[in-house]
């Protein structure tokens, strides 16, 4: 009788537990440039502000899928790979199960970096997200050309994307992703990038052993 008492608790507890865990909000974080932050926070004619740029929309879009998600934006304006470096615990909090990484175009565009040093500093970025517990997406932010400068860091990464890749045409945005400023997208743009993400988030978050709440 005891034993059955026992075992009934244990249920009980083993039930509650899991779920507490299933209930627990899962932490993302968008780390990158003004990509992920926004365009200059809508000064651009059809820029978009922080609140509507991909990480916002992002979360939005989890949520409406039943996912009990958190997407912190974390996207600093002309952030580079090589600052970000040292950023890292101050824009990483603990308990981040995924966090999405987005940095290159400053480095080269700004730091004239090689392609072989922004891989670099990449790979440490990576290796120091993953030591605090995240899996980490990676978002492509180099030219074709340099595929094979990038082919270990993307390596390192527990997924690749490639969510820009026909947004541009010639180095430049297309008109109907532009803002304005030929660098930063639109609402569309943005919309589309979202649309690109979810699958990718939901694939990766159910790699780790995570699950929506409905």
């Amino acid at each position: 009788m005891r034993y059955r008492t026992a075992l009934a608790i244990a249920l009980v507890l083993s039930a509650t537990a899991s779920a507490e865990a299933r209930a627990e909000t899962i932490n993302i974080v968008a780390f990158g440039d003004s990509a992920v932050f926004g365009s200059g926070q809508g000064r651009t004619p059809g820029g978009v502000p922080v609140a509507e740029a991909y990480p916002a929309k992002l979360e939005r879009a989890l949520r409406a899928r039943g996912w009990d998600v958190s997407v912190s934006n974390q996207g600093i304006r002309g952030g580079t790979a090589r600052d970000a470096v040292y950023n890292i615990d101050s824009r990483i909090p603990p308990l981040t199960k995924l966090t999405i990484i987005q940095f290159g175009s400053n480095d080269r565009n700004l730091l004239g970096a090689s392609a072989g040093n922004i891989a670099l500093s990449l790979e440490e970025i990576i290796r120091r997200v993953r030591a605090k517990g995240s899996a980490v997406i990676l978002v492509m932010q180099w030219p074709p050309t340099d595929a094979a400068a990038f082919a270990a860091v993307q390596q390192r990464a527990d997924s690749f994307a490639t969510w820009y890749s026909d947004l541009y045409y010639d180095g430049k945005l297309r008109p109907e992703y532009d803002s304005g400023d030929h660098a930063h997208l639109n609402a569309a743009g943005t919309d589309l990038i979202v649309a690109r993400a979810v699958p990718d988030v939901e694939r990766l978050l159910m790699q780790i052993g995570l699950r929506p709440t409905r």
